[in-house]
């Protein structure tokens, strides 16, 4: 298409043209392009943590972010940590998620996708069961996946990959088609409502519209199969629907696969004529990649797609092809490089992948007229695509020490700093919870409205009924002040046999809880036992007394320390009237010491002055906290559960253990 007026600004005139699309006018020609991250909640929700992510990325310059693979339902997410938008209770933190993107000066697109096969589901769903035909390529690519990773996360890897394998023997129904078209719509209907400018179907890396399209994955005969009219039936039923849930002027772009490297796979020729077809569809745009989750580990393709601009060759055609404009990517690493492919024609946008992950300031050095600052380029190294398979989060080997380290902290807090249950056993525990309410709303800027599990015995207890219909009209006017529209206490009653243990535990996996808060009753000790069977969660006993707001945080200058401190630093920092002492027994020389201290308040963002007390051992270091504790009366503790390495543990015992068999009256918090 046309090229828009040339500003020569800095150097490079066609990478800082504007371009009308969609009706918006892209101040210039860098999309921030979808690069899965892992940071959303479990439940699908938007992290805090996702939304800096995002804030940075479109303050980076860019004239789009496109927030990558948000699942349309709960059986199309690639990871556990997928960003969801198949429920309306999504929308209000969708929400502050594109304002905070167009905030800062970009426009905000929504990419929507259903993994198909790839989905981590007990079903997933594909448009035929894997064949014979094609059984061979896929065993022979997991070898390739395989040696992509080290060789202790393989054995993991090999069994959940031959599971999923074991489950591709089912096609979708057309029941199943129908639900995932209608669910397409419905989510974009969701991501215009959360106030994003426009959305981007994902048809490509071997997702389900991919598979839809591909004769590899798709042995269907007759209709949705196929020949290629066929084929395409599917992706077109879903931009259709899409379509009709969206005000007419709101732009759909689509992720378009040119090569996918399989046998009887997409390839360029039928890449190029189903773009014609989705541009008479009405798509405002197309963005380009190349290889499948089937084909980008081979040797061959992992060679391929270590070339600069291995693209353009592709996208040259493609966009002689098309009058809508096109997004190339595909290690675009330079600015100069960016800015001869939109002057030779070969796209109108240039997507920043992972280029602008390993340098946020990509723009900004692109539009500096000192050139002397030199990018900092992807590595190519993969890194952050092993971390994200393995579930661990996106993060970057070009990054400093100290962000790569918070980073994968914020991932950790993922399962953790968020969605609290409350467990009530009791009336005792009624007035724990009454009275506890100043621990139980930390961070108030973000709240989560709290689910409560009521454990309730097949023995009638009146007294019990009672105190629990009164807590639940004390519950209403506390939160009723604190929760949107969308937002309500959610009440789970369980009857039980005695078996509260299991019950609780059933409960908290159900529900992906980050926050569980329990009474203390030391006659009952199936208590203390759930808060060190569960892991990977903030697990509270908790006590009442009059001094919660005094704690005491023992430090070991351990990883489960860091996680302590970012933690609080996400709530009981923000409070006021809590006054947090950080706690550490000295056995050696204190300069190290406040060396590392200082190092893991730079990593968590701490306030720099934040002080570190010393204290000597007497005996044991439980002993020399238990004496502090009731010392200087703390009502308080936040410890890490799990400090000290195994094999240290064994030898030493737990001090968080020992440091609960001595509480009296404190509430007690384990972050594991």
């Amino acid at each position: 298409m046309n090229q828009s007026e040339k500003q020569d600004i800095t150097g490079y005139p066609f990478l800082f043209s504007p371009l009308k699309m969609g009706g918006f006018q892209m101040k210039n020609r860098l999309v921030a392009l979808p690069v899965h991250t892992g940071f959303a909640y479990p439940d699908g929700g938007v992290s805090v943590w996702m939304n800096e992510f995002y804030a940075r990325l479109a303050g980076s310059g860019v004239a789009m972010v496109v927030v990558a693979n948000a699942a349309v339902s709960s059986d199309g997410v690639v990871s556990k940590f997928n960003l969801r938008v198949d429920k309306d209770t999504f929308i209000p933190a969708l929400a502050k998620l594109a304002a905070t993107i167009k905030k800062r000066g970009a426009l905000a697109c929504l990419q929507l996708n259903h993994a198909g096969r790839f989905a981590k589901t007990a079903r997933p769903l594909l448009p035929s069961p894997v064949t014979s035909e094609n059984l061979s390529f896929n065993v022979e690519s997991l070898k390739d996946f395989m040696e992509f990773f080290p060789l202790e996360k393989r054995f993991s890897l090999t069994r959940y990959l031959l599971g999923q394998l074991n489950k591709w023997r089912q096609a979708m129904t057309s029941d199943d088609r129908n639900r995932v078209i209608e669910a397409f719509g419905m989510s974009a209907a969701r991501a215009c409502e959360a106030g994003f400018d426009m959305v981007e179907l994902h048809g490509a890396s071997g997702y389900l519209l991919c598979q839809y399209l591909s004769s590899f994955t798709n042995k269907i005969e007759g209709d949705f199969g196929g020949t290629f009219q066929g084929r395409t039936t599917f992706p077109l039923a879903v931009i259709q629907e899409v379509k009709k849930c969206v005000p007419t002027a709101f732009p759909v772009g689509f992720r378009i696969i040119l090569r996918e490297w399989v046998p009887d796979g997409i390839d360029l020729p039928e890449a190029l004529a189903f773009a014609q077809v989705l541009e008479k569809k009405g798509i405002a745009y197309l963005s380009a990649s190349a290889g499948t989750y089937n084909s980008i580990f081979s040797p061959g393709a992992l060679k391929w797609m270590g070339k600069a601009a291995y693209l353009s060759k592709d996208m040259a055609k493609l966009t002689a092809r098309v009058r809508i404009p096109t997004i190339t990517s595909g290690r675009i690493i330079t600015p100069s490089m960016a800015d001869k492919l939109i002057g030779d024609g070969v796209a109108d946008l240039i997507g920043l992948g992972r280029s602008l992950r390993a340098d946020p300031q990509w723009v900004a050095k692109a539009m500096s007229r000192d050139k002397t600052r030199h990018i900092a380029t992807c590595k190519n190294c993969n890194w952050c695509l092993k971390r994200v398979v393995l579930e661990q989060g996106f993060n970057c080997s070009r990054w400093p020490e100290v962000f790569r380290e918070r980073t994968a902290l914020e991932h950790q807090l993922m399962t953790r700093n968020y969605k609290p249950l409350w467990v009530i056993a009791d009336t005792r525990d009624i007035q724990i919870f009454k009275q506890s309410l100043p621990i139980l709303l930390q961070g108030k800027q973000q709240t989560f409205i709290p689910a409560v599990l009521i454990l309730k015995s097949l023995v009638p207890d009146q007294a019990f009924d009672l105190a629990q219909k009164k807590f639940v009209k004390w519950m209403e006017n506390i939160f009723d002040p604190l929760r949107s529209s969308q937002e309500k206490v959610h009440w789970v009653v369980r009857e039980h046999k005695g078996n509260r243990e299991k019950i609780v535990q059933d409960e908290i996996g159900l529900g992906d809880y980050g926050r569980i808060f329990i009474g203390s009753n030391p006659t009952e000790p199936w208590r203390d036992r759930l808060l060190y069977e569960q892991r990977g969660k903030v697990m509270v006993r908790l006590c009442a007394n009059n001094r919660q707001d005094k704690v005491m945080v023992p430090v070991d200058l351990s990883p489960a320390t860091l996680l302590v401190m970012i933690f609080l630093r996400k709530t009981l920092m923000q409070e006021q009237g809590f006054c947090l002492h950080f706690v550490h027994v000295l056995t050696g020389k204190s300069d190290p010491v406040e060396r590392q201290w200082a190092k893991m308040k730079k990593i968590t963002d701490f306030d720099l002055n934040t002080q570190l007390v010393f204290v000597r051992p007497k005996t044991t270091v439980v002993s020399t906290l238990v004496a502090a504790m009731a010392t200087h009366k703390y009502g308080t503790v936040i410890m890490g559960k799990r400090g000290l390495s195994g094999i240290k543990r064994w030898l030493l015992g737990s001090v968080s253990a020992g440091v609960l068999r001595h509480l009296t009256d404190q509430t007690l918090f384990l972050i594991d």
